[in-house]
């Protein structure tokens, strides 16, 4: 029982000290990691492993030893924007791997990177034909940014002259047949009417698994059988 109580104070010490790095260092998706900060943050998890499951490891070190690291990784963050070059070694620079629909293999075997990866990377940005690329780069973080050559790029609106609404963002105002009336609050309704809008749809909106509203008060449903239809406020 004192191994159990000792193992989840190590537990709560360890993510308690993680959480607060992960707060301090931003919000980033594994993707957008540098070198360095991959490096880094193997190394935080094998410490935390080891404070976790190895009790000979002395719990006052090890916590030393997580925030020294975090601070590490701060620093060079911080650096990495204030020097061009430091990013640069850190992050890599983005790089050219197509040009004109022609493959630079000078750059590919600089990435020791195989023709056939360069091909999958194109195809997972809709490229199947590589003589429809203008530029194709591989950035710092992995991902192949492609600009297609103007006779291969689809049409825009403004292109032919055409005038089409604005983009609205649905707000979900109905989840799992519960009414969410902070939301329709920010959607501009009053107390009033939304309590108008429940006393309508009382019977309905349990049926509902999930409801949006547009700018223009129009609601779009999912009901829990996955039938879709609209209903309008009045």
């Amino acid at each position: 029982m004192e191994t159990l109580g000792i193992t989840l104070f190590r537990v709560l010490a360890g993510m308690g000290v993680l959480f607060i790095m992960m707060l301090a260092t931003g919000r980033r998706q594994l993707g957008e990691f540098s070198s360095f900060d991959f490096i880094t943050s193997l190394t935080i998890g094998a410490v935390a492993g080891s404070l976790i499951v190895d009790h000979q490891t002395e719990l006052v070190s090890s916590l030393i030893a997580l925030v020294a690291l975090g601070g590490l990784q701060l620093f060079f963050g911080w650096l990495s924007i204030k020097i061009r070059p430091v990013n640069y070694k850190l992050n890599f620079k983005p790089l050219l791997l197509v040009e004109n629909g022609q493959i630079i293999k000078k750059n590919l075997r600089r990435v020791h990177m195989p023709v056939e990866i360069l091909l999958q990377l194109l195809r997972e940005r809709d490229v199947f034909d590589i003589t429809t690329v203008e530029l194709a780069v591989l950035e710092p973080h992995g991902r192949v940014s492609v600009l297609k050559k103007a006779e291969h790029m689809p049409l825009t609106p403004s292109q032919v002259n055409f005038n089409v609404s604005s983009n609205s963002i649905l707000v979900p105002v109905i989840l799992e047949g519960k009414l969410q009336e902070a939301a329709l609050t920010k959607m501009g309704l009053s107390a009033q009417q939304i309590e108008e809008f429940r006393r309508l749809h009382q019977d309905t909106i349990h049926n509902v698994f999930i409801a949006f509203m547009d700018q223009n008060k129009q609601l779009h449903v999912i009901h829990d059988d996955v039938r879709e239809q609209s209903v309008f406020l009045h």
